[in-house]
């Protein structure tokens, strides 16, 4: 490193280290380490990904800077949490740094400690967090005194001992559709439902040494039978005979808070369903992108350090298990992108002519080979479409037609169907898959004797990142059957299933020919 250069670098406090074009570190800064993941690997000759996993999956970037193809790349607010007390933050810039030895174009990163910005971000963030949640609080609290103001002139009742009302005020009239000859000198019952419950509050009023009543939640019946909810306040007054008291109840209408209240209820129960599906999500991607990626780290490892020393068998198999591993995620990838369409109503049905004997034929085939080596899959097809095998004298020399299906979606059906029938099915053991064309649909029938789904579970089968309970260490995502049901809609088709556990499991999948739909 130029000494110029690192004079430059000294007071801002910046660190450094210089790779080659195999992002192998050729140099390093004195505190270098500090900021990596790894610090042990944080050294001349070791491959800078694995202290900096941050440059896994920039590779390109970083090569055209090499190349000379874009100036720099930059990397802002990396953080390490080594110490959960001191967090440390810190910026990346990768620039070309010529060697001065070979003239041969290395890359440059230099690290900039961002910690004190990077907290003093958060502490600006947390406070205008905090601000906003006092000016809705604000409102919140303005928007009811104002309902409060609106709401004015609340219900009066006055009652005897006996709960007989002797008094009432206009807004109970208005409150609960009586006039007030209709309510004086009829008992508290003919509109409260639960005058027993005042009753008791008279009661405890008087043994509590005529403390006031307050927040007493009675459901009422208005003239019409409908039900309301009301918030009574209740004390007494002292009747011109000793010892018995006439009794005051102010009432106020809080239906629509009992409503709100029950609405608010409901968004917490839905928001508690939304946080278990962002919890299973989340612990799905760790354990099936934690396994694939493990066995790619350590197989190029292996092929890294011993590559020289392995044979060419085994080489090929660590390679195997590299494209393995990498084709699983690609597949999880491609599935959740493909549900995420789903339900965003981005997936498209493009329907165009198939021939669903041979389409099954060759996917059977290739589930063979990916999948079920260890078990055997029976296909048979019967058809039953005349109308469709009949030729007009215009086609007499032009080939039978074929229904119109998207075989898109429908691959995406039959594999997973089909690949779930051999994952969780016994080595050996038959899958049974059968395709009946009709005149005006398509129904795929598929069944295995594998361990069945429980019929707890069955209720939830298509949801999303849902797996049934007898699973066990058997790999899995729970977005198979998911995607299975976008798709099927998507065609306006059906899924049926029955199963019975350790018997297993039969889906029926019907789905209408585009031309008949």
């Amino acid at each position: 490193m130029n000494s110029l250069f690192k004079k430059l670098l000294g007071p801002r406090q910046t660190e450094y280290f210089v790779v080659n074009h195999n992002f192998i570190i050729q140099e390093i800064s004195a505190e270098v380490q500090n900021y990596a993941d790894t610090p042990s690997d944080a050294i001349p000759g070791a491959d800078a990904r694995i202290s900096f996993p941050e440059l896994i999956g920039i590779e390109n970037i970083l090569m055209s800077i090499v190349m000379g193809r874009r100036p720099s790349f930059e990397l802002k607010g990396i953080a390490r949490f080594a110490d959960n007390h001191r967090p440390l933050y810190f910026d990346l810039l990768a620039i070309e740094h010529e060697n001065e030895q070979d003239m041969a174009s290395n890359l440059l990163i230099l690290i900039e400690d961002a910690t004190e910005k990077m907290v003093m971000k958060q502490s600006l963030i947390q406070r205008a967090n905090e601000a906003n949640l006092l000016v809705s609080a604000l409102a919140a609290s303005k928007d009811y005194i104002d309902k409060v103001i609106r709401s004015m002139g609340d219900a009066l009742l006055v009652t005897s001992t006996l709960g007989i009302i002797k008094t009432v005020n206009q807004s109970a009239q208005w409150l609960f559709g009586y006039s007030e000859a209709e309510l004086l000198d009829h008992p508290l019952s003919k509109i409260v439902v639960e005058e027993t419950l005042l009753y008791q509050a008279r009661h405890r009023y008087i043994l509590s040494q005529k403390e006031l009543l307050r927040e007493l939640e009675v459901v009422c019946i208005t003239k019409t039978g409908e039900e309301i909810w009301v918030e009574f306040s209740c004390s007494a007054i002292q009747t011109e005979l000793q010892g018995l008291y006439d009794f005051i109840y102010i009432g106020r209408d809080i239906t629509e808070r009992k409503q709100e209240e029950i609405e608010i209820r409901r968004s917490l129960a839905k928001e508690q369903e939304l946080r278990q599906v962002k919890s299973r999500f989340f612990s799905m991607l760790a354990h099936e992108f934690g396994n694939p990626l493990n066995t790619v780290l350590f197989a190029t490892q292996i092929l890294k350090e011993y590559g020289d020393e392995i044979t060419n068998e085994e080489k090929q198999e660590y390679l195997e298990h590299v494209r393995s591993a990498s084709k699983h995620m690609a597949q999880l990838l491609d599935d959740v992108r493909l549900l995420s369409s789903a339900e965003a109503g981005k997936l498209k049905f493009n329907p165009a002519p198939v021939d669903l004997q041979k389409f099954c034929s060759e996917l059977v085939e290739s589930i063979k080979i990916s999948y079920g080596k260890n078990h055997k899959i029976n296909f048979n097809c019967r058809k039953n479409h005349t109308s469709l095998a009949k030729k007009t004298a215009q086609e007499s020399e032009e080939t039978q037609q074929l229904p119109a299906l998207d075989s898109k979606l429908l691959r995406h059906i039959l594999t997973n169907l089909l690949s779930n029938a051999v994952k969780y099915s016994p080595i050996d053991s038959n899958i049974y898959f059968q395709l009946n064309c009709h005149n005006e649909e398509a129904i795929f029938k598929i069944k295995d004797a594998g361990i069945g789904i429980p019929i707890e579970d069955q209720e939830q089968l298509f949801e999303s990142y849902y797996r049934a309970q007898n699973v066990g260490k058997i790999p899995g995502t729970g977005l198979g059957l998911s995607i299975v049901k976008q798709c099927v809609d998507l065609h306006g088709g059906q899924i049926e299933f029955s199963s019975e556990t350790g018997l297993g499991t039969t889906f029926i999948v019907t789905i209408p020919f585009y031309k008949h739909r």
